[in-house]
């Protein structure tokens, strides 16, 4: 062991001398899992200081070691928007290995070069504007089922029902009404929750490990889907995401693509996408009724809102159901969505990887090495917001006017990998707080803290007690 630490810090030092000082300042932490530990030990407190410590420490670009991987950090938005707009250029995506490994290599998030294009063309068509407005009421339909179970339930686990919801809604808008409410849902639903658990696990394959378990959670969602879901017969105009994204690439006759490959890349496709469009809404609704809770200015004025729509709705003679120009007023709540995202972004960093050496600002980018974007940093940071730790959706009254002052908002990432499913997520949420705030009067258990590694959360999944609301014409 002590001939092996020795190699390694030999090897380290070899490689830190090669480059000279033209790396950036840092620290390369514990041999072999450098500071993952230091940095997650951060992140599960409810105020998590890694990154500023560092900035502090080191400035706005610095090297480190985490997830077993050298990674130069950037935490100022200049520094971060010109690396996710140089995506498949000096960069590529580039996560971590348990990541890749559990969402798989040919997923989305994951694949690069004409692959990746070829996939995001289908991904941005199948969630285009034009076909948001037709999956109104089956998001509608959802939201309506989960609120109503409420009445029943005294507490109501708010953690367990958005990510159930969430859920729900990403499979029937991927594989229709053959992923409703039953047994299939509810198992494909235990496991996706468990191979989540272990997407930025340390990548042993120990049994009992959340590595390990994830993997196999992984393993039982495809066998699932391919044996209970899309080998069923397909409902006359309902969704089969699975055919359709196999047909695309089909037709797309990339080099080197065989069924076997279209059929590994369908299902990390799946997945991939599955992932993306659940966390951000859940996560996003999650604290969203936290805050507004907290906050009863916010939900006064979101419940004038949505008050108002519904007014409307009856004074025009129209349906008390939503429609894609009712959540078009929703003007408010979506300052509310995006105040929530910016205190409590699913997504704290994002990762790209060099694949040549890059120069930037007086620094070496070194072939090879992960360049992290710290996306909550720049949220948090006070040059940018006033008072960052405080929730005040207001805030964002004047982006639209004000492009050129608007400050930095990467909830959805940026460049030419700016999440596709962004206008799905809000929808979504803005429908869920919507009938939340209209059905519902409601007061917090307490008790609960926040945590963020892997995924925001809190510790007793935001427990409230209901009472129905009876709205006054």
């Amino acid at each position: 062991m002590l001939l092996f630490t020795f190699f390694f810090f030999f090897l380290m030092s070899y490689q830190l001398s090669t480059w000279g000082q033209q790396l950036p300042p840092g620290s390369m932490g514990l041999p072999l899992i450098g500071e993952t530990l230091y940095y997650i030990r951060s992140m599960k407190t409810s105020k998590p200081t890694f990154m500023a410590d560092h900035r502090k420490k080191f400035g706005d670009i610095f090297k480190t070691k985490l997830m077993g991987t050298l990674c130069i950090i950037m935490t100022k938005p200049d520094f971060i928007k010109w690396v996710l707009a140089h995506d498949g250029k000096e960069i590529i995506t580039g996560y971590p290995k348990s990541f890749k490994n559990v969402i798989g290599g040919d997923s989305t998030l994951n694949s690069v070069g004409a692959r990746w294009k070829s996939a995001r063309k289908f991904l941005v068509n199948s969630l285009r504007t034009e076909r948001l407005r037709t999956r109104v009421s089956v998001v509608e339909d959802l939201i309506l089922e989960c609120l109503d179970s409420w009445q029943n339930k005294d507490p109501v686990n708010v953690r367990e029902e958005t990510k159930s919801l969430a859920f729900n809604a990403i499979a029937q808008i991927l594989l229709g009404s053959r992923l409703q409410s039953g047994p299939i849902n509810d198992a494909l639903r235990k496991d996706f929750f468990l191979m989540c658990e272990g997407l930025f696990a340390i990548p042993i394959k120990l049994p009992g490990t959340k590595f390990s378990n994830a993997l196999q959670a992984r393993a039982r969602i495809i066998e699932k889907l391919e044996r209970d879901v899309v080998s069923k017969p397909q409902p006359e105009n309902d969704e089969d995401y699975y055919a359709d994204y196999m047909e695309h690439m089909r037709q797309e006759s990339l080099p080197g693509t065989t069924e076997e490959k279209l059929l590994e890349e369908t299902r990390c496709h799946m997945l991939g996408t599955m992932l993306a469009g659940h966390e951000t809404a859940a996560c996003t609704m999650l604290f969203a009724v936290k805050y507004i809770s907290e906050h009863p200015n916010v939900l006064a004025e979101l419940q004038a809102e949505h008050e108002g729509i519904i007014r409307a709705c009856k004074i025009g003679g129209g349906e008390s159901r939503l429609n894609w120009d009712d959540y078009r007023k929703m003007h408010f709540t979506q300052h509310v969505i995006s105040e929530t995202l910016r205190l409590c972004n699913p997504i704290s960093l994002a990762w790209r990887q060099a694949v040549e050496d890059i120069s930037f600002h007086g620094y070496v980018v070194p072939k090879g090495w992960k360049v992290v974007c710290a996306l909550r940093e720049v949220h948090h940071d006070p040059a940018y917001y006033e008072n960052p730790e405080q929730f005040n959706p207001w805030r964002h009254d004047n982006e639209s006017d004000n492009r050129a002052n608007k400050p930095p908002f990467l909830a959805f990432g940026g460049g030419p990998r700016y999440c596709p499913g962004a206008d799905l997520a809000r929808l979504e949420i803005s429908l869920f707080l919507h009938h939340l705030v209209t059905k519902y009067d409601w007061e917090l258990c307490g008790g609960d803290k926040a945590s963020y590694f892997p995924l925001p959360k809190l510790s007793k999944g935001l427990q409230i007690h209901v009472h129905k609301r009876v709205l006054v014409d």
